[in-house]
């Protein structure tokens, strides 16, 4: 039942961030938007839930899909309502929308953390829950932004300090400290009993999973880091449009 409701629940909110989008007439690139929904699609599957719970990679990647890469694809995709030669102070975001960016800078810590992660391998309607966490506060990232143009000097500044250093520096842990997952589950489960419920294709040894997770982070962040280069790639970054 709950992975039934899972399932419905994603492909309702794909269907209305399109509809929204397609009713205020931001949609640009909707290529770029439909490759965005099928990766969320693909990151909010109850079947990845059954398998990242038991491993840090599937974990880490799940993470990455859900609440960055999808939201910076959708916001490639989108129209921005902010003219690039705005006032800087009027495209300075409010005080919500920068609390906002803290949470989702505290959310992708909170998933990944040793202490926390063993305490979601355990239920998988805690896991399914901070999952949907990340998912709505990847959307929220989204959708704040049509308002403030993602070309502006403060955006890139706040996007540093709210996206790329969490994830540069919890990428960099995990890479460089091989053990902290490893005391974290010492009392739950041994690594090779927690690869049982992985398909053997995608087993790894406790290090590598690790590793591979950390870097999987810091790829995540030098996509965010160099997303102007990668607009490119997708016939140029989207320049707001006044009508």
């Amino acid at each position: 039942m709950l992975t039934a409701i899972d399932s419905f629940c994603s492909i309702v909110v794909v269907i209305m961030l399109y509809r929204w989008v397609s009713l205020h007439q931001l949609l640009v690139k909707p290529l770029l938007f439909h490759i965005a929904n099928l990766l969320f699609l693909l990151g909010m599957t109850p079947w990845l839930d059954s398998v990242a719970r038991y491993s840090i990679w599937l974990h880490s990647t799940q993470s990455v899909i859900v609440h960055h890469i999808a939201p910076l694809l959708w916001i490639m995709a989108l129209r921005h309502s902010v003219p690039m030669d705005v006032d800087s102070e009027r495209n300075r975001p409010s005080w919500k929308i920068t609390t906002l960016l803290v949470v989702f800078a505290l959310l992708t810590w909170l998933w990944m953390l040793p202490a926390v992660h063993p305490l979601l391998m355990q239920s998988a309607i805690a896991y399914s829950g901070m999952k949907w966490l990340m998912a709505m506060s990847g959307i929220a990232l989204c959708l704040t932004m049509l308002t403030h143009h993602v070309d502006s000097e403060y955006w890139r500044r706040l996007n540093s300090w709210t996206v790329t250093l969490p994830l540069v520096s919890l990428g960099v842990l995990m890479v460089t400290i091989p053990d902290i997952y490893q005391s974290a589950h010492a009392n739950m489960h041994h690594h090779h009993m927690m690869m049982a419920n992985v398909p053997e294709s995608l087993q790894f040894d406790s290090y590598s999973d690790q590793l591979l997770g950390g870097m999987i982070f810091l790829l995540a962040a030098s996509i965010y880091w160099q997303k102007d280069m990668l607009s490119r790639g997708f016939s140029g970054h989207t320049r707001s449009v006044t009508e």
